[in-house]
């Protein structure tokens, strides 16, 4: 098992630019509870809301911490030119993991997404990571599909951050290419996830509750299943008030309340109410084990 990968969030200034000292400063003390790496430029990163230069730029930041740990880029995009582009600058920049998310809008068949992953994995000199998160991307996999069947046997698939409840799926998945590198990306399933094999995790909530976590990820590895499934209570206590009112504004709002500073989410995203301010205060206050 690898451990515990930070997805990411991307703190704003007053201007709305990307608040640089906020990121390593984010960085030090992720690295220091005991973070795995991080996975750069993800949903929590508001990926598709930043503009190349942005993307690029945040990219080059987090770069500074190659030597620490491990590091996960995020390139997907709606063309494979754009995925190209991110994906030459991240290793050349030093990273080792390149993560993709399937293109979506146009329903482009089976084939034309493994063609995508084909090459952007040609231009990586690797295989990448299939970010499988069909709640934003609308777009389900088909393990009974040849040509994607064919795509993750093909090498171009190196593994599956799979931010999907469906525990099956991921099984089937390995049984598909038993070498595939696959990351439970729900950390509600946690445990459930452990006992099916995952690697480890990359979660957006590790932004504010990694010590958390990480105390679940050990009692599990230790063989307490019982703490662990104990802490995972008290964490899904706040997964189900934060899904239920939004989990990006909600990620942002508990670190600015913990005097993080980290702006807000781009537009069209809406801060919380008042009302949502005040169940996300009261449930984490409740349930973070620290």
């Amino acid at each position: 098992m690898e451990g515990l990968y930070v997805a990411s969030i991307v703190p704003f200034d007053e201007e709305g630019k990307v608040n640089d000292d906020k990121v390593r400063e984010m960085a030090e003390l992720q690295l220091s509870q005991g973070a795995a790496g991080f996975f750069v430029a993800g949903s929590s990163g508001e990926c598709f809301l930043l503009s190349e230069a942005e993307r690029l730029h945040l990219f080059e930041l987090f770069a500074e911490y190659k030597d620490r740990c491990v590091l996960f880029a995020h390139v997907g995009s709606m063309g494979t030119d754009e995925a190209i582009r991110y994906t030459n600058s991240v290793v050349e920049m030093g990273y080792q993991r390149v993560a993709a998310t399937p293109p979506f809008y146009f329903g482009h068949s089976p084939k034309a997404v493994a063609g995508y992953f084909d090459d952007i994995a040609a231009a990586a000199g690797q295989g990448i990571f299939y970010y499988n998160i069909p709640m934003n991307t609308h777009r389900a996999l088909n393990l009974y599909d040849p040509d994607t069947r064919a795509m993750f046997s093909s090498g171009s698939i190196a593994g599956v951050k799979q931010t999907n409840l469906d525990l099956y799926e991921m099984d089937r998945l390995r049984s598909i290419n038993p070498e595939l590198k696959l990351f439970g990306g729900f950390e509600n399933e946690m445990v459930s996830f452990l006992a099916m094999g995952c690697e480890g995790f990359i979660g957006s909530t590790f932004n504010f509750m990694l010590s958390h976590y990480l105390k679940v990820f050990q009692a599990y590895v230790a063989g307490k299943t019982e703490e662990a499934r104990i802490l995972q209570e008290k964490a899904n206590n706040i997964m189900e008030v934060i899904m239920g009112v939004g989990l990006f504004p909600s990620i942002k709002h508990i670190l600015n309340r913990r005097g993080d500073n980290v702006g807000q989410l781009r537009r069209p995203f809406l801060a919380l109410s008042e009302e949502a301010s005040r169940r996300v205060d009261q449930v984490v206050s409740e349930n973070l084990v620290e």
